[in-house]
């Protein structure tokens, strides 16, 4: 039996233009769609361009042979990242920055470390006061002229030696050889006659650069609602003026859920303006503020690391069986578990040797931590004081961790993590934000309205929402019923 495509997908595969963006909203069948687009044209050569390696290896199991998928890293890497292969690193940490810089100037060390990671996202070839980070709620551009100049002149050695092979001091971050592919100025439309770019609102400015600059036909495809990472660069294709010129469409009926959770998605995007309505065309959902008794597999997503970590120390007294996406270690217990023997003075069993070179005793690690207002140290020394019987509650949950999400009574993410994922049945956790309140600033109302977003649109059956969309939804209804009082006093 033939696959029946919508309307608003037959004209997606319809479409040549040489420059194409496809807002999707979530569970409208995405992937298909592209899928469908590539079995279309079965003599062209794709190149997809996927946000991580795990849907890049999905994509090679699913889409034809006549497409190529990669990440932008690992496009990359094969040019120019392996020469730096022996000092590869995740991160500029504040306490390593502080030896290279020979500074304990806090406030320096986080800014020019804010500043190479802006660099290394952006499409600039060189340092810019676009990089600049915030400080203290205010633009950097705004502090001493001295202060920038030393920023840009620190961050400018930091990359400096970064790029150099030889200097083991600072680490090779994955962004900065995608950064050096990036200045080559690569064709790769002599390798590819169509670019399909996955989770678009996604692309960090490089990776949008590195895409839009090539004369091959190019297509922009995800849901400028499910923008989750603005905090690591990432600069939403599918409202890039740049790409104007390019033909809108849309796709807009989601397979995933019914109309119930299409209405709570629809509340929360109608705070940020959307027109479109996302139609539930899929099974019968069910819109409560807890999950019916019994549910074995429900996932459970929480806005914070911390959140989801609180909510498996508050099952395992239960002895239920859980599954971390992503894994355990994503969730940072082994760090916990480490900081817990720390705390108490049990250095014997610490595994982190770099724990126990940077920091003296517990009380020197607190000290950094408040002075370098290191977000990750602060979360982590919070968990380790809420429960006297931490040591056991850890011991307890790896017991309880199983390998496999069909084996666990209770699925565990952040709302980050959760994306592209679905279940049957959803529990939102209370650790988020409110969007509504007044002393939110713009940008991060709108991160927060996208992440409710993402979470609630998880659900293809049974959805418990928190007190944060439910206030929302009373909102929203006292504004319906306002709207509707004041048109019939007009009449």
């Amino acid at each position: 039996m033939e696959f029946q495509w919508t309307a608003e997908q037959l004209a997606f595969h319809e479409c040549k233009a040489p420059r194409i963006r496809v807002k999707a909203f979530a569970g409208a069948s995405k992937t298909t769609s592209l899928e469908g687009y590539t079995k279309r044209y079965p003599r062209l050569r794709f190149l997809y361009v996927a946000y991580n390696r795990s849907i890049a290896d999905e994509g090679k199991a699913r889409f034809p042979s006549n497409v190529k998928c990669m990440t932008s890293h690992q496009l990359a890497f094969k040019a120019v990242g392996r020469q730096f292969q022996h000092k590869l690193g995740a991160s500029l940490r504040p306490a390593d920055m502080r030896a290279v810089l020979g500074t304990n100037d806090w406030a320096l060390i986080n800014a020019v470390i804010a500043t190479v990671n802006g660099y290394l996202c952006s499409d600039l070839e060189e340092f810019h006061e676009d990089h600049l980070p915030l400080y203290n709620g205010r633009p950097m551009a705004e502090m001493p002229p001295a202060f920038i100049a030393e920023v840009f002149l620190q961050a400018k050695e930091v990359w400096r030696r970064m790029i150099d092979p030889q200097d083991t001091t600072v680490p090779h971050l994955h962004d900065a050889y995608l950064k050096l592919y990036y200045l080559s100025k690569p064709d790769l439309s002599d390798r590819f006659d169509v670019i399909l770019a996955d989770e678009a609102q996604d692309l960090n400015g490089i990776t949008l650069g590195l895409i839009k600059n090539q004369s091959c036909r190019v297509i922009f495809v995800g849901d400028p609602h499910q923008s989750l990472y603005a905090f690591r660069g990432a600069d939403n294709a599918l409202s890039d003026p740049d790409l104007d010129d390019s033909v809108d469409l849309y796709l807009t009926k989601s397979f995933r859920f019914g109309p119930a959770v299409a209405t709570v998605a629809n509340i929360i995007l109608s705070y940020k303006g959307e027109q479109l309505k996302i139609i539930g065309a899929g099974r019968p959902t069910q819109i409560k503020t807890q999950l019916d008794d019994g549910v074995r597999g429900a996932a459970y997503l929480c806005r914070t690391v911390s959140g989801v970590i609180m909510t498996a120390l508050e099952f395992a007294p239960q002895g239920k069986t859980l599954y971390w996406v992503g894994g355990i270690e994503a969730y940072q217990i082994g760090d916990l578990e480490d900081l817990v023997w720390f705390s108490q003075g049990k250095t014997d069993k610490v595994r982190s040797k770099r724990l126990l070179k940077d920091f003296a005793d517990w009380t020197s690690y607190l000290a950094m931590a408040k002075e370098s207002k290191d977000r990750e140290m602060a979360r982590l020394i919070k968990v380790v004081g809420l429960f006297p019987d931490i040591e056991k509650r850890l011991a307890r949950l790896r017991a309880l961790t199983q390998k496999d999400e069909k084996d666990a009574d209770v699925i565990l993410s952040t709302a980050h993590r959760s994306k592209g994922l679905e279940w049957t049945h959803v529990y939102l956790g209370e650790d988020y934000p409110d969007p509504l309140d007044p002393e939110l600033a713009p940008d991060a109302r709108r991160d927060e309205l996208n992440l409710l977003y993402v979470a609630a649109t998880r659900a293809k059956h049974q959805l418990a929402i928190n007190s944060v969309i439910l206030g929302i939804m009373r909102d929203f209804e006292r504004s319906r019923r306002r709207a509707i009082e004041l048109a019939e006093a007009a009449d």
